[in-house]
């Protein structure tokens, strides 16, 4: 008897999702849905009579899951120009998958066994294949309304930070292992690469080429491409700054492994920010760097961003010739200069930028005391500029940093200073980015609830939490998707299994980010052209809510955000039009 009791408890519930579905999701719906799922329940108790009974509850049934899905709206309320690009859309993903995927050669895996080219396989396997496909043009085609997670020491291609280092007088570099060419040049495959800017009679010198060279001595970057041609002869014609470029980047093979792990993932990736740092911290490259961000925001179609800097004591920026360092706040004003500048520059060519803010980031790696101070240095920030900062996190390998859990003193002080101090300084903690269930790290969603969190970074474990997620959806927090991000670091091995379709199914609010698009080899446009292949049915209307979503839950005040989206509306309009005019004649002779 409890077994029974319980099993119809369980129906009991489930009934009453179904009614929460239709009259609190879609109230528009609310007498229609109701009197259709009763229908349909009322039906399957009694049995079908007929098959077009059958079939016709089997309709209702598509339609009713359709009606509470996240796109409903935009779908529901799709202008003409938009259900015709959408067709064009769906067209064209059959299209590229037979002309892009289904004609190149398929590839040999175990055994011998071929394997043909899918669009929804492994991101890095697929990058080049993706560059020639017209859904990828479309989403470069396609404003995008605000980018809300970006690292920003790896947003831009890796050759951006060689090229600036490769004519700076002061710039170094060195390795853990000694470059020689024993064991099929071995070393230059393990090694992991820094390189920074050194002042005369600071650095230990030292040859990487020699066999006597000490890990972390110290070489002129000039000398080292001068001499690499001649000491890597692994591949014909070797350039540096290719093998250099090549260090930053993940690999497939690197990537998905039949042996690597998360852990394995993020010890590569920490390598290779490591190897960004001494890119990126100097003046001269922080303020290009600046500059060529904004522009390729420009080119990606990205109205506004929020980007993500690491504020640290031990992370100043170095001047160019080694001597003094640039603190926190010298990198704000460096920043802030960079981006009015360039707004005033795109107005004068009637070109509109919304512009940008900044989260305060520290690493959850510090201690207590070490968080602190970063939580007070933000509330100083915020007075001195409170139009710029967004908000706080805490980053860094998830379960390699302390939990949340360990700083709740620290950062219920910091809400009680912001409330005294009437600043708004919300938190936008990454969580959940782990397959770690029932873990410390996991547990990092509940905190992230219980401080207000605004958004989540990745919140990729969410969904194997209903009632957080539910407890989420309640407070309007919303995730900050990842899909390239966490496909490379282990999460998921394709796109099409990330758990932001099972979010989406359960109207979690989602944004579509890059995160470090450097050393994925990926853009925006990249994260969104997985997120519409990896699931049959996405369509424009999935995209267009994403960006809404993107707009709605920025860090914008409400008069910036109204201008935002008005920007958006005109550009979404000019982008349609674009759509229909580039492939009415492609759509009429092929789809």
């Amino acid at each position: 008897m409890s077994i029974r009791r319980d099993a119809e408890d369980d129906k009991t519930v489930a009934r009453h999702h179904i009614d929460s579905h239709h009259t609190a999701l879609h109230p528009g719906l609310r007498p229609e849905a109701a009197e259709a799922a009763r229908r349909i329940g009322n039906t399957i108790d009694s049995g079908f009579r007929s098959k077009d009974e059958y079939y016709k509850a089997r309709r209702q049934m598509l339609d009713m899951d359709r009606a509470v899905g996240f796109d409903h709206k935009c779908r529901s309320r799709a202008s003409r120009l938009e259900e015709e690009v959408d067709k064009i859309i769906q067209s064209l993903k059959n299209q590229d998958c037979t002309e892009v995927y289904g004609k190149a050669p398929a590839r040999t895996g175990f055994g011998g066994q071929l394997h043909k080219r899918i669009p929804g396989d492994h991101f890095l396997s697929n990058v080049d294949l993706i560059g020639q496909t017209e859904i990828f043009n479309i989403a470069r085609r396609m404003p995008k309304g605000s980018h809300l997670h970006i690292h920003f020491n790896a947003c831009l291609q890796p050759q951006v930070l060689l090229n600036i280092a490769k004519d700076m007088e002061r710039m170094c570099i060195s390795s853990d292992l000694p470059l020689v060419s024993g064991n099929h040049y071995e070393n230059f495959d393990r090694c992991e690469i820094q390189f920074s800017i050194k002042a005369v009679g600071c650095a230990t010198q030292g040859n990487l080429f020699s066999s006597n060279y000490e890990a972390r001595q110290w070489m002129k970057f000039s000398e080292f491409l001068r001499l690499f041609p001649s000491k890597y002869r692994k591949t014909k014609n070797a350039n540096a700054m290719k093998w250099l470029a090549s260090k930053l980047v993940f690999q497939d093979e690197e990537a998905h492994n039949c042996l690597q792990t998360a852990e394995g993932a993020w010890e590569k990736f920490n390598g290779r920010t490591r190897m960004m740092k001494g890119l990126f911290n100097y003046e001269t490259a922080y303020r290009r760097y600046t500059r060529l961000f904004l522009e390729d925001l420009m080119h990606d179609n990205i109205q506004y961003a929020e980007i993500r800097p690491n504020f640290m004591s031990t992370n100043q920026l170095c001047r160019d010739d080694g001597t003094g360092s640039i603190d926190n706040r010298g990198i704000m004003n460096i920043i802030i200069g960079e981006v009015e500048k360039f707004k005033a520059e795109m107005a004068k060519g009637n070109r509109l930028f919304q512009g940008l803010k900044v989260i305060y980031c520290t690493p959850r790696s510090f201690s207590p005391e070490k968080v602190k101070e970063a939580l007070d240095e933000c509330i100083q920030f915020k007075q001195e500029w409170p139009q710029w900062i967004a908000g706080f996190d805490l980053i860094g390998e998830e379960c390699k940093g302390r939990p949340l859990k360990d700083f709740i003193p620290e950062l219920l002080e910091f809400q009680d200073n912001c409330r005294n101090l009437n600043l708004d300084i919300p938190f936008l903690f990454h969580c959940g980015e782990t397959l770690e269930i029932g873990t410390d790290t996991d547990a990092n969603l509940v905190d992230a609830l219980l401080l207000n969190s605004k958004r989540i970074g990745h919140g990729y474990a969410l969904a194997k939490h209903p009632y957080i997620m539910q407890q989420m959806k309640a407070r309007g927090v919303c995730l900050e998707l990842c899909p390239i991000s966490n496909e490379i670091l282990g999460l998921t091995p394709r796109a099409s299994g990330h758990s932001m379709y099972d979010l989406l199914a359960n109207n979690v609010h989602c944004t579509v980010s890059s995160d470090n698009g450097t050393i994925f080899r990926s853009t925006l446009s990249h994260d969104f052209y997985q997120v519409m292949i990896g699931k049959n049915d996405m369509g424009l209307a999935g995209w267009k809510q994403l960006i809404l979503w993107s707009i709605e839950h920025s860090c914008m005040n409400d008069a910036e955000r109204e201008t935002a989206l008005e920007q958006w509306n005109q550009e979404w309009e000019e982008f349609l039009k674009w759509v229909v005019l580039t492939y009415r004649s492609y759509r009429d002779e092929r789809l």
